[in-house]
């Protein structure tokens, strides 16, 4: 598996993330996974 970093978020987006995450009871990371995954697949 690749490691992929994303840098220079909008802090208001890097919340939303984090907000999201909490809600489905995930970590920040795996929602972002999650919704990459969603979008591109």
């Amino acid at each position: 598996m690749a490691n992929l970093i994303v840098r220079n978020i909008d802090d208001e987006i890097a919340n939303a993330l984090k907000q999201r995450a909490s809600q489905h009871g995930r970590s920040a990371e795996a929602e972002h996974r999650l919704i990459l995954q969603q979008v591109l697949m």
